[in-house]
Order: structure tokens, then sequence, then C-alpha cells
């Protein structure tokens, strides 16, 4: 399948999440979400999994605020989804790019390779990967720590967990999703 790229901003950006992960999310998957919480620039996949932890989602989450997939420990939760033999594993993760594509969020078949854009060598995770443009590679890292902002890295988190969710719905039957929303209604 193509990639997709949609800006967090585009009020479809959701649904083409959404239809993209659709084919991806079984009964048998697991979500990834690779960041840390100790800099904003590299919190967006904790985010997402906190969220989606949050909404009660029906999958194996690894990486949230509380317990962070990063550095010093992806290879330890790769050797576990190896173990689990997932029929898909979807991982997110932030990245820098240029300025004109902060914002812009990837959809893609094949694994994300983490820290890569900071020279780091870690390990490839993932059959899918939905990557998030959160700030400019052009600059300094400090600079990066100090000029990127919360909101935007929340709000693109946001729109990944409601794409997540859309992919969800499309894999099940409707009357089952009828039923569950009369149920949390009342009726």
């Amino acid at each position: 399948m193509n990639p997709i790229e949609v800006h967090y901003k585009n009020s479809f950006a959701a649904l083409k999440i959404g239809n993209y992960l659709a084919e991806y999310i079984s009964s048998n998957f697991a979500l990834v979400c690779i960041g840390t919480d100790k800099c904003i620039i590299d919190s967006l996949g904790p985010l997402v999994g906190t969220f989606l932890e949050k909404k009660n989602f029906a999958a194996d989450i690894y990486g949230t605020l509380d317990r962070p997939v990063h550095a010093m420990n992806i290879n330890d939760y790769v050797k576990t989804l190896k173990k689990k033999n997932y029929n898909s594993i979807i991982a997110i993760d932030a990245c820098l790019s240029n300025k004109k594509n902060q914002g812009i969020i990837e959809v893609r078949e094949g694994p994300i390779t983490p820290g890569k854009g900071i020279g780091k060598y870690l390990p490839e995770i993932g059959d899918v990967s939905i990557i998030g443009v959160v700030d400019s590679s052009d600059k300094e890292f400090n600079d990066l720590v100090q000029d990127t902002r919360l909101s935007l890295i929340y709000e693109m988190a946001e729109i990944i967990c409601e794409g997540i969710l859309v992919a969800a719905k499309a894999n099940k039957p409707l009357d089952v999703y009828v039923r569950n929303q009369a149920s949390l209604s009342g009726t």
C-alpha cells in the first residue's frame, strides 16, 4: 500500500489514518509507542499510548507516559514482541524533518528506526509505521528542546489516537459497534 501523508490539522486526518490502518488491526496486534516524557519533542509516542490506554483500547500497548519505550529499554521490548508472535505491530514515533513538513503525519508499511534522526542506532520495530514530524532537523538540539510546543505534540497525538480508533471501528461488525454504543448511552 502507498504511504499517506496528512497534516494533523486536516479535518480528514483521523479518517485517512484509520482507513490506512484498518487492514493491520486484528485480534492479535500490538502498538509500540516510542519516545519519552522527559523531552517534549520525543513525547508523541507515549502520549498516543496513554490516550489509547485511557480509552480502554483493547490491544497490547507498549509505551505510555508512565511506562515509555525508549533508547534505554527498546531492546528488551523487541525481544518481548518477538516472543508474542503478533500478526502485526504498529509503531509510532516522532521525527524531525524540514520546517515545511512540521505537523505532517506519515503512515506507511515497514518498520521505524528510532533515533535515526539524531544519530542513534537502535533496532527497527514494527510492520507499519506512524511518524509525526514534530520539528525541523535544521535546528540544534537545545533549540529543539526549547522551541517545540507541547500543544503541537498533544494535538498530533490526539489525531493519531483518533485514527487508530477509526481503524478499530472499521473492523467491527456494525451490530456489535451499535450495541456497544447503546450500552454506553444507557439505552
